[in-house]
């Protein structure tokens, strides 16, 4: 089966750099069989144990686990609240706009 992937938003948000791909999978004859969403979150810092006196900054890369499924435009809406909430650990489940209304 062949997979492609298409970046659809690339955006920075305070200290973070959203990533938002599109990925299509292909069945054996060629014809696209499902298309998805997968969104990255890169936190941009700086090393405060740096050994010199000059500080390094750090890149964090996380995945913001929602539904593969969800629109764009709720995607974008719901990892900015995410990122807002200090990017809280998703304990093995998907966020949804409830779940993130509750944590907020």
């Amino acid at each position: 089966m062949k997979t492609t992937q298409d970046n659809m938003l690339n955006v920075m948000y305070g200290n973070h750099r959203i990533l938002i791909d599109k990925l299509i999978e292909y069945d054996y004859n060629g014809d696209m069989a499902v298309a998805k969403k997968m969104c990255h979150v890169i936190r941009y810092g700086y090393d405060d144990e740096a050994n010199d006196e000059t500080t390094c900054e750090t890149a964090t890369h996380m995945i913001f686990n929602i539904s593969p499924y969800t629109s764009l435009m709720d995607m974008d809406i719901m990892v900015k609240v995410w990122i807002d909430c200090g990017c809280p650990s998703d304990n093995g489940r998907k966020w949804t706009k409830v779940s993130l209304q509750e944590w907020a």
